[in-house]
Formats: C-alpha cells, structure tokens, sequence
C-alpha cells in the first residue's frame, strides 16, 4: 500500500489537489468543447420532427426519456423518442405534430417507442387515445401498439383505440379514414371507417365488429378541439403545415406585410418591456439539450422555427418559407459568456445570457450536428424575400467551417444584440434548476456586455440537474411507477433506441449515444428485432384499483380469469343482443351483483346504440357450464367400415373444396389489393390535387408579391418625383428670394446714392453760400446831400433777394 506525503495530507495539500484537480476538469470541458463535430453521413443527428405538449388539463405526469423518477408535464414541452406520459382520473392531454394530433384521455399511459422523420410509434398500455392525420408525407406512418394488436395508419383519418381494465382486449373504432391492425403469425386485418373492432387475442381470430353510433365527451371533446384548429386556415397561408403549434397564432396575435420580411406575426396583449425568450424556462431535452419551453399558449413555433425580428419598436416573429420542410430547433437563440462577462454581469454563480437571433442570421447548435443538418436546419427557418438565397447559404457554409472548428465566425453583427431589452441573463443555478427567466432575471446593463463574445456552443461546461429534465411533482401526487409501465404491448415495428436522459456529454463533449432500446415491455408480432420476448410474464395492471369484480371499462380483472369470447364474426354481420343486455360507447361495465358502480367517464358516458355488449367473466362461465349434479348428453360416434371408393371420394371433395375456398380467398386478396389501389390512386390523385393547389396558392401569393412589389415601387417612383417637384418648388422660391432681395439692394443702393447725391449738392450750396458771404462787402455809408429846394430826394433802391437772405 502506498503512503501518500504528509504535505498532500494537510490542509494546504488537500486545497492544492482540489485546486489541481479543478484545472484539469476545466481543461478537459475545454478540450471537449473544441473537438469538431459530426461531418459524414448524418447518423449522429437530431430528428427534424417533434411533438408538442399543446393542451393538458388534470394530473399529467411526465417520465423523460432515460429517467426513472416521474415529473409534471409542462405546456409546450416538447416529446420524442422514450418520453412517456400518465393522466391521471380527471386529466386529459393533448400532442401536436406536423402532420397528426394525438389526444389522451384520464387514466391512461402513453408514451414514444419511436419519433423520427418517417415513423411515429406509440405505445398505449392503458386507456384511451385518439388520433387525427391530416396529411402524411411519402414514407410517413403513425402506429399504436397495445397489449393486444398493433394498429397501423398509412392515410389520412380519424381513429380511436380504447384499452380494458385488465389489458387483454383492445377496441380500435375508425370515424374516417382506413387503417391496418396486425396481430400474432402475420394475421392482418383492414378496419374501414364507420365500424368499431373489438380484439380479444393477439390472433385476432376472436373480433367483434359494430357501427359507430353516438359518441361519450371525450369524443366531443376531441371534435371540438379539430373543429377549433379547421376554423383557424389563415395560418397557412404564411407558415409551412408542418411547423408545429402554428395552429395558435391567429388567436393570439395577427399577420401584417413588411416590405423586408413579408408577412410577419405580432404577439397581442404582451407586456411593454416584453421581449422573445423571456417568459419560460430551460429544459433539458435529448437529443438537443437545452431547450426553451415557453409559459404563452402560443409559445411553441415561434420560439423553435423562423426568426424574430423588432420593426418600428415592436417585436415580430417571421417565419421560414412555406414550401419547405422545416426543421425543429430547441432554441433559435445566441448565447454570451466568457470570462469578461462573468466578471462585469456580478451575479452569484456563473452567468447565462442569450439573445434572439434575428433574420438571416446564422444559427449555431449546441450540439453535434453534420453539414446537412447544419444547413437545412438554418435554410429552413431563414425566410428570404430581397436578399438572393445563395448569398444566404454561402453564409451557412462559411459559418459552418468556423463551427466545426468550436471557434466564433469573426466580425459577425447580430442586429437584436443592441436591441432594448432583448438580452436577457441569469445565474446559472437558476437556469438548470429550470426557473422561470422572467421571475429570475439579472439585471444586466447593456455595456457590460457589449464586448462579450457570442459562445460558439452554446452553454458549455453546465451539466443538467435533475430538476432540468422535468419539474417534480407535488408531494401529495398519485404515486407512479418507477422507470416506466409495467404492462407489455405488441409491435410490427421494432422500436428505436432511447435517448440518453443524463448525457455523458455537456454541450461540446463527444456525441450523446442513444441508451439501449425501450423495449423491455415490447414483443414484435414477427418475432424478430429488439425487444422480443416468447413468454410474456402475467403483470398486474399499473394503476389498477379493484382485485375482484369487473374492473374499468366493463372487463375482467386478472383475479377473475379469462372470459369466453363471442365467435368471430364478419364485417356485414348484423349485431344481435342478449336479453337485458344494454349498449355502451366504450367497454362498459355490466354491474350484476355488484352493488358499486361502474367507472363513468362524465355525465356524457351514456349508451350508445349499435355497439355490443361485452359480458364478464362470471357470466360466460355460468352460461357455458351445465348444472352441477348432471353430465351432458354426449352422442356415441361409431367408425364406419372402410369404403375406399367413397374415401377417395370424400378426398377429391376435400381437395375440391379446398381449392375453391382457396381460388375465393384469393379472389378476394385480390379484390382487397385492388381496392387498396384503387384507394392509393385516390390518394396520389388528392396529394396531386393539393399540391396543385399548393402551387397555385404559391403561384398566387407570388402574383400578390409581384402586384405589392410593382404598387410599393409606383408608390416609390411617386414619392421620388412628389420629391423632385418640391425639390424645384423650394428652389424656384429661393430663386425667387434671391431676385426680391437683390432688387431690395439695389433700390437700396440706389436710394442711397441719391440721398448721397442730395446731401452733396446742398453741401455744395452750403459752401458757395459761404464764400459768397465771405467775399461780399456792405458799401460804405456816404453822406448824405442835404436836399437842395427844388430837387426830389433819391431813395435807396430795395435790397435784393439775395441780401435779405443773408
């Protein structure tokens, strides 16, 4: 045994090895964080589709994919591949995707077996679920398997499959649509639409076919909620249908034309200082990691398709193009960190802050991610109208080599990072506890982060908690079942493998492996693939209540043993009921005897005619067996002599008969197969229909382009010269101006050269009056002659006018 020194066993040494020790971690999360990523064939990738928890009502529990402890569903959470779901007796959830809703109803289980780009497999051990198709792509399947058959759906339609209290009977109803159940040894059997299927073996030998007539609430409930959606078609004339939760936004916000984005959707009744990404929390969801999860009823495709963008002191969402397949984000935002930031933000812990991402820019995931995937998942959400879309994707493969490298693009401008109010930040304690962003938001001041460099991966080096998976549920919740069902369901197809829940890699490290396969509750119906299992062990039900009696929805309990089952009868059969006998609309529960009474979904579980009734247990058993006490008269059977002549015979006859229940049963493969054709050219011939309605649709909103494009350049060109003209107008006045205001000085002048003028001649005058005054002398006085007598006396002559002026 080796002794360490006694200077690493003081405390100076134990702070120096933690000191140590804490570089080196650092140093690996650095090393991780620059290790390039996937670049081949794209295994490693996301799935681009994902559902959305968009309604939940009641107790709803959430089981994420990889964990064992349940938590509470969040509104707008997104589900994927080993996510499962528990309502509990007055809970109800809804689950949107791009191309189908899913609807659960109280006292059910249900959860993802797989969710990628071509199959949406689900699991239903318990209860009622209903699903609604609007469209499927090429290659696109939905498929629900129970503890009894596997129902598969390849068209558009409504269906509901209903599952008995003990698990051994499965009912599939079709309002609309036509769908394929498969059971054990590769029986299959077509469900048409109007009817109702009742399956009591995986053989499916034991059915019971009814028409639908009537309905309970959950119906209702269903049905109002597709009437709400089908009511709403304004979004599709902007939004792609395969973004998911695009059905919300007409009713809460509005579209308007932008000359730069087209049209763009404004939220209503948001707060003043209100910005994107701001009221939510941050879930940690795998494959992606972090994720937003938004608190609006809205907030779903907003905040993981398109961008956002703020136009004259207003936030809008514009979306990606229409014609496109989009692909999901768990968040379109940029994240700033660094030691810089760390050290300027000063709140406790180490800090996260993000902001939107705005038109047109790149965005950068935070987990692996090959160049395709790089580049569809930014050139479906970026929407381009005046800017050419190669320059944008030479953009994407520009940013794309700095990317795979972990290092930032260089000089690279995000027009929402200066917006007011649109970076947001937190502690990080507080961000993978998934608290709410608002509620526990830093207040930042936008200088200290002005130099903060965007991170290239997003939030390194935080690892997730439980808490970041999902929140807990109450303490005084239904208890649940730890790490999953326990009751087993039947496949046709095998299931994927699981996300990890708790990745061995933090945002940058190597690329999370998906756990084993969930499918430890899943047998194949081929006996193939993962999961398969020859000897199904006899569970009890997960959340059953009663041991003795008729359980939920009118079946046995495993305490009462298996019941007789009503032969198999065809499709055109007429229903016919025992005395006394009453129809239900789902499973319902004969109650003779039993004095407590039955499970009711509601006041709207009442009867619903045409739809057989299903006895249990107790019943059958006394109805076949005879009295005690006797034996059943069974008739003697002697062998006859052997005849060969007539055993041949009997044999050709066999043969014959065999061979025409073989030609008819071939007939009638091949009618089905040409029904089924007929029904495919049907709906190739409606896709063909729709996508040239798509196409004109698009041909028109180009026209309707084009037309704004042309009036917003007539209004332009008119806005041009009702400038020019005022441009003139303001220069012949100041001309004008010009002119008066010369004349002015000119007359000014003039009239001052006159006054000048004036001025000199009179001070001429002046002068020549002085020097005539200076050069003129009186005359000298003469005596004067004394007058002779006889002489006139002479007077002076008057003086001139020139002399009495002076």
């Amino acid at each position: 045994m080796r002794v360490l020194p006694a200077s690493l066993m003081s405390p100076r040494g134990w702070r120096w090895m933690a000191a140590a020790l804490l570089i080196c971690a650092s140093g690996w999360l650095q090393a991780q964080d620059q290790m390039p990523p996937d670049d081949g064939s794209g295994a490693g990738d996301p799935p681009a589709r994902i559902a959305r928890l968009s309604y939940r009502e009641g107790d709803v529990g959430l089981l994420p994919s990889g964990e064992k402890d349940w938590g509470d569903a969040s509104l707008n959470r997104p589900l994927t591949t080993g996510d499962r779901l528990s309502t509990g007796q007055s809970g109800r959830a809804e689950l949107q995707l791009d191309s189908g809703t899913l609807r659960i109803a109280d006292d059910s289980n249900f959860g993802f077996l797989t969710l990628n780009d071509q199959l949406t497999q689900v699991e239903l051990t318990q209860g009622t679920v209903n699903l609604t198709v609007n469209n499927l792509g090429e290659g696109q399947s939905y498929e629900i398997d129970t503890p009894t058959v596997a129902l598969v759906v390849n068209q558009p339609g409504t269906y509901r499959v209903d599952i008995s209290e003990d698990g051994k009977s499965t009912r599939v109803t079709d309002f609309d649509g036509r769908a394929a159940v498969y059971g054990e040894g590769g029986a299959q059997r077509t469900v048409a639409a109007g009817r109702s299927y009742e399956f009591a073996d995986s053989s499916l030998n034991e059915v019971t076919v009814n028409d639908i007539d009537g309905g309970d609430d959950f119906d209702a409930w269903c049905n109002s909620r597709n009437q709400r959606y089908a009511a709403r078609p304004v979004e599709q004339q902007y939004v792609s249908p395969d973004v998911v939760g695009a059905q919300d936004l007409n009713q809460y916000g509005n579209w308007q034309s932008d000359p730069d984005y087209g049209q763009v959707w404004y939220p209503s009744n948001v707060a003043a200082d209100w910005s994107p990404y701001s009221d939510g929390h941050w879930s940690y969801v795998a494959p992606w990691g972090w994720t937003w999860v938004d608190t609006a009823p809205w907030g779903f495709a907003p905040y993981h398709y398109g961008r956002w963008a703020h136009v004259r002191e207003r936030w809008c969402w514009v979306p990606g193009p229409i014609g496109v397949r989009p692909v999901y984000a768990p968040a379109l935002v940029a994240f700033v960190g660094g030691v810089g930031f760390s050290a300027s933000v000063g709140i406790g812990g180490r800090p996260v802050g993000w902001f939107p991402l705005g038109p047109g820019e790149v965005y950068n995931p935070w987990y692996r991610a090959s160049r395709n995937y790089y580049t569809n998942v930014n050139v479906t959400n970026i929407y381009v109208r005046n800017v050419n879309r190669t320059v944008v994707i030479n953009n994407i493969n520009n940013n794309y080599n700095y990317f795979r490298e972990g290092r930032g693009m260089p000089n690279e401008r995000y027009v929402n990072r200066d917006v007011p109010r649109a970076f947001r930040a937190m502690s990080s304690q507080d961000f993978v506890a998934a608290r709410n962003a608002r509620q526990h938001m830093a207040a930042v001041d936008p200088r200290q982060f002005a130099n903060a460099p965007v991170t290239p991966r997003g939030v390194s080096g935080i690892a997730p908690v439980r808490a970041s998976f999902v929140p807990p549920r109450a303490a005084n919740a239904r208890p649940l079942p730890a790490a999953g069902f326990q009751r087993d369901v039947v496949a046709r197809t095998p299931p994927a493998a699981n996300f990890a829940g708790r990745p061995a890699n933090i945002a940058g490290a190597p690329r999370m492996a998906p756990a084993p396969g969930n499918a430890g509750n899943v047998r194949l119906l081929n006996g193939q693939g993962p999961g398969m299992r020859t000897n199904v062990p006899n569970r009890q039900p997960a959340f059953s209540q009663e041991q003795n009696g008729p359980g939920r929805n009118g079946m046995p309990t495993p305490a009462q043993g298996p019941a007789n089952r009503p032969a198999p009868r065809m499709d055109n059969e007429a229903t016919q009921m025992r005395p006394g006998e009453l129809p239900s609309a789902r499973f319902a529960r004969p109650n003779p005897g039993n004095p407590q009474p039955p499970v009711q979904r509601g006041e709207a579980n009442q009867a619903r005619p045409g739809v057989s009734y299903i006895p249990n247990a107790t019943e059958d058993r006394q109805r076949t067996q005879p009295p005690q006490g006797t034996l059943p008269n069974v008739q003697r059977i002697e062998q006859a002599p052997r005849q060969p002549t007539n055993q041949d015979n009997a044999e050709r006859f066999q043969r014959d008969n065999a061979m025409q229940r073989q030609a008819a049963q071939q007939q009638q493969d091949m009618q089905q197969r040409q029904a089924m054709q007929q029904q495919e050219t049907q709906q190739r011939q409606m896709q063909q229909q729709q996508m040239q309605q798509r196409q004109a649709a698009q041909q028109q909103e180009a026209q309707q382009r084009q037309m704004q494009q042309q009036q917003m350049q007539q209004r332009e060109e008119a806005q041009r010269q009702a400038a020019q003209e005022q441009i003139q107008q303001r220069q012949e006045m100041q001309q004008r101006q010009a002119m008066q205001q010369q004349q002015e000085m000119q007359q000014r002048q003039e009239m001052q050269q006159r006054q000048a003028m004036q001025q000199q001649q009179e001070m001429q005058q002046r002068q020549m009056q002085q020097q005539q005054q200076r050069s003129y002398q009186p005359p000298q006085p003469q005596p004067r002659p004394q007058p002779q007598q006889g002489h006139e006396e002479r007077k002076p002559p008057p003086p001139r006018k020139d002399d009495q002026h002076n």
